[in-house]
């Protein structure tokens, strides 16, 4: 099955490629927003993306070569943090729009084996880049019940934050929690979720993001990409949770001092459709700033 982006038409409708334009993919994952950009600014646009997992760097490589698409899709394995870094170093220049498309691909989920979700019994690890130091398994079995507490209110708005972390803590002094599934069926003991969604979902993105510094690269990824794009264009950014639609309005707030225009008056989210179609879409929310 081909995973398709949430909301694409609506980021394209909004970025609106044109032939020959240049644009930047902040968030390669799959590649789908790329290569949709490529094929709209044939024949001689070029698209640098960045990805920061080194194996889906790798299938991303891959990909690109066999479309033979090397000469005008520049695939890099980082992180958008240092996005300024990476355009200078790949000389990158006449940016017409940039888009992040926030979260883990569906490969994270899936095929990674590193404990993103609760459906499989996989070791605790959560780290989109598997050279940084701490991994979810010492979060969840050394740190103090205020530190739990602390990660899963700010970092996923997690109502339950104190009786899950009682929870875990009281757990941990029997035993070690090892696995996702382990440390789902904790969460779902003390929190009865009544909502399509699974109760551990929001301690899960909470580790996600706070492992990965998601929130704090999100700010310096955007505010950087808004000085180095072109007058005119844009910057799109499409969130899956609460704490990152803050920082995206935060962040835009500033931009709006520095020249730029919010486009997207209200937040977009997906048609009913679509959420039929991908039941993850339903909590995603789009934003647009643009350059004056």
């Amino acid at each position: 099955m081909v995973h398709r982006p949430v909301l694409l038409n609506e980021i394209l409708e909004i970025l609106e490629p044109q032939p020959n334009e240049n644009f930047i993919d902040a968030t390669f994952g799959e590649g789908n927003i790329t290569f949709a950009l490529a094929e709209r600014t044939l024949p001689k646009g070029k698209i640098l993306a960045i990805e920061w997992d080194p194996d889906v760097y790798q299938i991303g490589i891959e990909k690109i070569k066999q479309l033979h698409m090397e000469k005008r899709i520049k695939l890099v394995n980082s992180n958008f943090k240092y996005l300024k870094r990476i355009v200078k170093e790949e000389n990158f220049t006449q940016i017409k729009g940039i888009v992040f498309d926030l979260g883990v691909s569906n490969w994270h989920y899936q095929k990674s084996g590193r404990g993103f979700s609760f459906k499989y019994d996989e070791p605790l690890d959560m780290r989109i880049n598997p050279h940084l130091k701490i991994t979810a398994f010492e979060i969840v079995n050394y740190y103090s019940y205020h530190d739990l507490v602390k990660i899963f209110r700010d970092y996923g708005e997690e109502r339950s934050a104190n009786k899950i972390a009682r929870a875990i803590v009281e757990h941990r002094r029997k035993k070690k929690i090892e696995s996702s599934r382990e440390l789902a069926e904790i969460v779902a003991e003390v929190k009865k979720s009544t909502k399509k969604t699974n109760p551990a979902t929001q301690v899960f993105m909470a580790l996600r993001s706070f492992i990965n510094g998601e929130l704090e690269n999100i700010e310096k990824g955007i505010r950087d990409g808004f000085d180095m794009i072109e007058p005119g264009a844009k910057i799109v950014v499409l969130t899956f949770q609460g704490c990152e639609d803050r920082v995206i309005k935060k962040v835009f707030r500033l931009l709006k001092k520095k020249g730029g225009e919010v486009i997207t008056k209200k937040v977009v989210r997906p048609k009913r459709d679509e959420i039929l179609s991908n039941p993850s879409a339903r909590s995603s929310k789009l934003r647009a700033i643009k350059k004056l």
